[in-house]
């Protein structure tokens, strides 16, 4: 009874955090993993920084959404197959909510003259905080010149359009 009490207060507590972060994390993945990193393993210790990075590696190499992605590894190593499902449904619940939302008032309105501007404000503002969150997570991730020679190497063999498995292999 204990251990299913145990599990109960686990799924709640992802429900929770998943929930927050689906509704708070705006500007892309790297901006989703670098507050993943810091709700998992700074503040709940879910897992050390060595796994979370192990983890956001195998993410990138398969295909599909990144931050779901990382959103269903974490459920699952905290809570199992029902951690993964919890996680993975409260994470991008909020997201399913607000593109429906946004998408019905964009098809109303966004074509008026006073919208524009307004969409056109917010793509540099999601801009800096992208840079931010890539910044601070590769900060952690790099450690030494070879890794970021590697870094360098790869982020070029990406601006040419080349495949993220075949530069992380070359």
């Amino acid at each position: 009874m204990r251990r299913i009490i145990e599990k109960y207060k686990r799924l709640i507590e992802l429900a929770k955090v998943f929930l927050k972060l689906g509704l708070i994390t705006f500007g892309g993945p790297a901006v989703h993993i670098a507050m993943f990193e810091d709700e998992v393993v700074s503040k709940r210790k879910w897992m050390d920084h060595q796994h979370f990075l192990d983890l956001v590696g195998a993410t990138n190499l398969i295909p599909g959404p990144n931050s779901t992605e990382m959103a269903l590894h974490t459920g699952y190593h905290r809570a199992g197959i029902s951690g993964l499902l919890i996680a993975g449904f409260c994470f991008t619940l909020p997201a399913v909510l607000i593109t429906g939302v946004f998408a019905i008032i964009y098809a109303q309105y966004g074509n008026l003259p006073n919208v524009k501007p307004f969409l056109d404000g917010i793509k540099p503002a999601v801009l800096i905080i992208i840079f931010n969150a890539v910044y601070k997570l590769g900060s952690k991730a790099i450690k030494g010149w070879k890794l970021i020679v590697i870094a360098v190497a790869v982020a070029v063999i990406n601006a040419f359009g080349v495949n993220e498995v075949f530069s992380i292999l070359t």
